[in-house]
């Protein structure tokens, strides 16, 4: 990032500050996430009775802000330079630093792939024996693998999109270089390459409003949760029924539930608890309400 900056100045190229300005991007988002993870697992409080799980989700809002802002001033920045056309760019400084970029990006890709090649098959390969008590810890233990698998397909995809931009930074320099007068090509990679960044971001912003919006989790089919819980046995009815997200993962529920009079209301409570299992509901709140 630090030579991307240099060179992007000495080369007075914008498509290479961009790309700086991406990776400064990657980092502050990493740095607000890596704190958003380390405070999310505080304990709950008085005034925070649900933890600080929405923690994660406020530095992932301040992390598409941040790219939004850096992707706004940079794309004036070119828009300004079309219109007055007064800027000369040094194509062949331009094409060295993109070409480090690349070569870094190139390791990282192959490091990675690599590393998720091996994770996936270590995943399929273990076996364990699984016994009645230890169904829980496994469970568990296959849930943190699936979030790791999650988590190094999307840096390998993050990366490669860093690659792209790289490649496209390289052919532009490259034409500069033997075309002086062609400057546009680096305002039309920076406008490029801006939009390419915002427009990775709005699966993001979906899941961050989504879940500040209390919305039912995707992965909740709450009409089939509904059905089910009706079918359970002795129960007769329910309502008032909440399905939201604390964060990625971390899915609450509440309900009431209406049953037959003289009806055990542990035992109603304990088949609802389990069956919201199925759905990997993290917190499940019950009303037993008898007729």
């Amino acid at each position: 990032m630090v030579v991307e900056i240099i060179g992007g100045i000495k080369s007075n190229s914008l498509a290479v500050l961009t790309d700086a300005a991406h990776m400064f991007s990657d980092m502050a988002g990493f740095a607000i996430s890596l704190f958003a993870v380390w405070a999310s697992g505080w304990k709950a409080t008085s005034n925070q009775s649900f933890g600080f799980y929405r923690l994660e989700v406020l530095a992932a809002l301040l992390s598409v802000q941040l790219i939004w802002l850096i992707s706004g001033i940079l794309t004036y920045e070119a828009i300004d330079r079309i219109l007055h056309d007064r800027e000369k760019i040094n194509g062949k400084v331009m094409f060295l630093v993109a070409a480090l970029g690349f070569l870094v990006n190139l390791t990282m890709v192959v490091w990675l792939g690599h590393n998720h090649e091996n994770h996936h098959h270590s995943h399929h390969d273990h076996k364990p024996k699984v016994s009645e008590e230890t169904i829980n810890l496994v469970s568990e233990s296959h849930e943190k693998e699936n979030k790791m698998n999650i988590n190094l397909q999307g840096a390998y995809l993050h990366v490669v999109t860093d690659l792209i931009q790289s490649i496209g930074v390289m052919i532009a320099g490259a034409i500069i270089w033997v075309k002086p007068n062609w400057v546009v090509i680096d305002l039309v990679c920076t406008s490029a390459f801006s939009l390419l960044v915002l427009i990775s971001t709005l699966s993001m912003l979906e899941n961050v409003l989504g879940i500040l919006m209390e919305r039912v989790p995707r992965e909740i089919d709450i009409i089939g949760l509904e059905k089910g819980l009706n079918c359970l046995k002795d129960v007769s009815e329910v309502h008032d029924l909440h399905v939201w997200s604390l964060t990625v993962g971390k899915i609450a529920m509440s309900c009431h539930v209406l049953v037959e009079p003289g009806v055990d209301s542990k035992r109603i409570l304990h088949d609802v608890r389990q069956y919201c299992e199925k759905y990997r509901i993290y917190h499940v709140t019950v009303q037993v309400e008898q007729k």
